[in-house]
């Protein structure tokens, strides 16, 4: 009988163990379609555009470095900066 009733509990044991890890499996599931959403989401956002437009007189032409400096030139200067 004690057999019996040991063989009982470990079998109730392992039931609840595997409905442990059958939640936790769903929950694992639930948020990795939740990040997947979220990501579609993210990048469905519209995104801002905007247009720059430059004018130059004379044959002159502005040149912007990284850090935003603007600096204003002829063509001879740009051509003497290609050489280089």
């Amino acid at each position: 009988m004690e057999h019996e009733t040991l063989a009982t509990e470990l079998l109730h044991e392992i039931k609840a163990s595997a409905k442990r890890w059958f939640i936790a499996f769903l929950v694992m599931c639930f948020l990795e379609i939740a990040t997947i959403l979220g990501f579609l989401y993210y990048i469905s956002l519209p995104t801002e555009e905007y247009n720059i437009e430059q004018e130059a007189d004379n044959g002159s032409f502005n040149n912007v470095s990284n850090q935003g400096e603007v600096t204003n030139g002829s063509e001879a200067e740009g051509k003497l900066q290609e050489k280089k």
